[in-house]
């Protein structure tokens, strides 16, 4: 009886550790919920610049310099209106934020995870979080940042520790329960 329910605890804290150690729970800023997209033309299209500016205490200031586009962040979450909405903020390809107007800070501490050039991006979005495109491609703008060492997320510097104590603890974990059973027999 002990037995098996000492299986399932274990069986419990294994699946954790695997969650954990390949990062199988995705960790995003926000969700899309999209359901559709709002194709538009060129000429309709909204377009956009980025100037960034390295902070000296760390991260970059970024100004996305936009025509065609009204920021609305009071209609956020409501109906889609041509030519009005907000902006979702991807760094390497993951998002990590929505902005409301032009300005925001990219907090490298909080959203980097490894150092060097990284594809900084805005997508353009509906009221109702839609994104525009046009031939199915998103409209916004990109820029490559050059994130230093010593701007990263603290906790990814020792991930690869981390990730080897788990695998330790996990084999030690398995050849103990092998042994007791082997024993028991």
């Amino acid at each position: 009886m002990h037995y098996i329910y000492g299986m399932r605890i274990l069986a419990t804290i294994l699946t954790w550790l695997i969650l954990a150690l390949f990062n199988i729970v995705p960790v995003n800023a926000h969700t899309n919920g999209a359901t559709s997209v709002h194709e538009i033309k060129q000429e309709l299209a909204p377009k956009a610049t980025l100037e960034i500016e390295k902070d000296p205490t760390g991260g970059f200031n970024v100004q996305v310099v936009t025509t065609n586009f009204i920021w609305r962040p009071e209609m956020a979450s409501m109906k889609h209106v041509l030519g009005e909405g907000h902006a979702h903020v991807f760094l390497d390809g993951r998002k990590i934020m929505r902005i409301y107007n032009q300005w925001f800070h990219l907090n490298t501490y909080q959203f980097s995870t490894r150092s060097g050039e990284q594809l900084l991006s805005i997508e353009f979005v509906g009221n109702d979080h839609a994104p525009y495109t046009i031939q199915g491609l998103p409209v916004g703008a990109e820029q490559i940042v050059d994130v230093p060492d010593d701007e990263i997320q603290p906790a990814s510097k020792n991930n690869n520790r981390i990730q080897a104590g788990l695998i330790v603890l996990l084999a030690f974990a398995v050849g103990g329960l092998l042994f007791r059973r082997k024993r028991a027999k």
